[in-house]
C-alpha cells in the first residue's frame, strides 16, 4: 500500500518541473512568431509592387541562366580546341615519323637506278666473272628492294598504264595507232614514301597521229 504523503510530494515536484520549462518554451515560441510577423510586414502591400519584384527576380534568373549557358559554351569550345590541338600534334608527329627518310631517299635513289642499269647490260655466255658480278648486283638490288618496302617505299613503274600527271612526268611523246595517252616506255621509275610522291616516273607517252600528218599523207596519195 502506497504512502499518501510520498504521492503528494511527487505530484508537487512534477508540477514545479513543468512550471520551470514553460517560460523557456513560451519565450522560443514568441521569438518565432515575432520573426514570422516581421517577414510578413516586410512584404509589399500592393499587387503592382509584388509584380515588379517578381519581374525583377525573373530578370535576374534569366541573367544567371544566360551566364551559365555562356560558361558552358566556353568550356565546350575550350575542350574542342584542346582536342583539335592534340590531334594536330599527333598528326605532325606521325608525319615526321613517316617521312623522316624522304631527304635521304631522294639522295639514295640514283644509286638504285645505277644498279638497275647495270642489270640491263647483257653478259656473254662463258664470261664467268661477269656473270658472277651480274648475279651479285641482282642479289644486292633484291635486298635493297626488300629494305625499301619495309620502310614504306613503293615503286612507280607505269609501263602501258594510262598517263597520270600526278605521278608521271612526260619526257617525250610518240605517235601510235593504239590508244593515246598511254605510257609506252619508262625512262626512270618513280617512288612513293608512305603514299607521298618523292619522285615522279619519267615516261614516254603515246599520242594520236597528227591531223596535219594525216592530211599530208592523203594529198600525196591523191597526187600519185
Amino acid at each position: 500500500m502506497s504512502d499518501p504523503n510520498k504521492d503528494t510530494q511527487g505530484a508537487q515536484e512534477a508540477t514545479e518541473q513543468a512550471s520551470e520549462h514553460q517560460p523557456g518554451e513560451a519565450e522560443a515560441s514568441g521569438q518565432e512568431a515575432g520573426a514570422a510577423q516581421q517577414e510578413v510586414e516586410n512584404l509589399p502591400h500592393d499587387l503592382d509592387t509584388l509584380r515588379s519584384k517578381a519581374l525583377e527576380m525573373a530578370g535576374k534568373v534569366e541573367e544567371l541562366e544566360a551566364s551559365v549557358t555562356s560558361y558552358q559554351e566556353q568550356a565546350l569550345r575550350a575542350k574542342a580546341e584542346g582536342e583539335n590541338a592534340r590531334r594536330r600534334a599527333e598528326k605532325d608527329a606521325e608525319n615526321t615519323r613517316k617521312y623522316a627518310l624522304e631527304g635521304f631517299l631522294k639522295e639514295f635513289l640514283p644509286v638504285k637506278d645505277s644498279l638497275e642499269m647495270a642489270l640491263r647490260v647483257e653478259v656473254e655466255e662463258g664470261a664467268e666473272s661477269a656473270q658472277k658480278l651480274h648475279k651479285g648486283v641482282e642479289m644486292t638490288l633484291n635486298m635493297l628492294n626488300e629494305l625499301m618496302q619495309k620502310y614504306g617505299v613503293t615503286e612507280i613503274d607505269p609501263y602501258e598504264e594510262k598517263f597520270d600527271p600526278n605521278f608521271h612526268q612526260a619526257m617525250t611523246t610518240v605517235e601510235t595507232g593504239g590508244e593515246p595517252n598511254r605510257v609506252t616506255a619508262v625512262m626512270q621509275k618513280g617512288y612513293l614514301l608512305n603514299e607521298r610522291l618523292v619522285r615522279p616516273a619519267m615516261v614516254e607517252v603515246s599520242v594520236s597521229p597528227s591531223a596535219t600528218g594525216a592530211s599530208a599523207g592523203d594529198e600525196s596519195e591523191g597526187g600519185a
